[in-house]
């Protein structure tokens, strides 16, 4: 009965690691979010983030605590906002272990949470910190 937990166990974790990524970062505030709800519901759920700006131009990319891009792609525009609980500043780069988006269409959501945010950056073709570093913007920290 032990050797076959033994096989078992390295077996799960692959399975696992083949779902993708998981939602590391505000697992129980992110499930609270559902595609359709207003920007205004969204920063109402999340609160207040722990990011602070270095110097005054960095406010305009944080919206309450929180780090923000927009994109403007196939005639719409985009705003991801990265939830984070972890204090730090905009100069760190995005990183799964850190930061969960949170993608809004004209101030509405359309994904939350990795998973959902991993399949609609590939269809809408958003950068993605976590598929494609070469295509992250100076948010991200590229020297």
């Amino acid at each position: 009965m032990r050797a076959s937990f033994v096989r078992a166990v390295p077996v799960a974790a692959l399975l696992l690691a083949a779902c993708g990524p998981s939602d590391l970062v505000g697992k129980d505030v992110i499930a609270d979010l559902h595609a359709g709800m207003s920007r205004d519901s969204v920063l109402t759920v999340l609160g207040t983030g722990s990011l602070t700006p270095n110097q005054p131009s960095d406010s305009l990319r944080l919206v309450k605590g929180f780090r923000q891009q927009q994109f403007f792609t196939n005639g719409a525009m985009y705003q991801i906002i990265w939830y984070r609980e972890k204090p730090g500043s905009v100069e760190e780069p995005i990183a799964r272990e850190t930061d969960t988006p949170v993608l809004l269409q004209a101030d509405t959501v359309v994904a939350a949470g990795w998973a959902d945010f991993d399949e609609a950056a590939s269809r809408l073709n958003l950068p993605n910190p976590y598929r494609s570093q070469e295509r992250l913007d100076s948010l991200a920290g590229r020297n």
